[in-house]
């Protein structure tokens, strides 16, 4: 019989070893090619691309039409500290892919883990009205994203008015053609 054990562990076998707490024998059976992997929250560039990965694995597996993270999402992804590393952003990810009914998973969707004050440096005392913009810009924002910058198409992606979607650009200080030049050098 010809096989390959993979280990893996979140504590030092060797400080185990050293405490009496690990077989000796075992871990020099086990310890042949020792590789180690750094936390995920020491790894940030890793975030997105696994974020991005487990969402298309979970929108195929429970047959929805996601396409992506919105920006606030992916910035809320990047600030948390991610102790359960990679399983946990797993786990995040599929509950955001369950409950989400749109095209984008956006702050709401994710675990209320990541949206407390302490993990996010979330401001917890918006007001209604405070909070209803936020949430109104961050829409905007993806709609201009999708239309490359195109106020028209994204009012008509948003089935409200031009002029609507001019006075809320204006009033949030947005500007469209950051979006065309950010598409177009894709």
């Amino acid at each position: 019989m010809d096989t390959r054990l993979i280990c893996a562990t979140n504590r030092s076998l060797e400080e185990l070893l050293a405490a009496g707490k690990f077989r000796k024998d075992l871990f020099y059976r086990i310890n042949v090619f020792p590789v180690y992997v750094q936390p995920l929250r020491e790894r940030r560039e890793d975030i997105l691309p696994l974020a991005e990965h487990f969402l298309h694995l979970f929108a195929q597996e429970y047959g929805k039409q996601i396409k992506r993270i919105s920006t606030p999402a992916l910035d809320l992804l990047n600030q948390y500290h991610w102790p359960g590393n990679a399983r946990e952003l797993r786990n995040c990810i599929e509950r955001a892919v369950l409950v989400c009914t749109e095209e984008v998973i956006r702050t709401y969707h994710l675990s209320p883990t990541l949206q407390t004050a302490e993990s996010s440096a979330t401001d917890t005392n918006l007001s209604f009205g405070e909070a209803v913009a936020k949430f109104e810009q961050e829409i905007i924002v993806d709609a201009l994203k999708k239309a490359r910058g195109n106020m028209l198409q994204a009012a008509r992606d948003l089935r409200i008015s031009y002029r609507i979607v001019n006075y809320k650009i204006k009033k949030y200080g947005i500007d469209p053609k950051k979006f065309a030049m950010r598409s177009a050098g894709k």
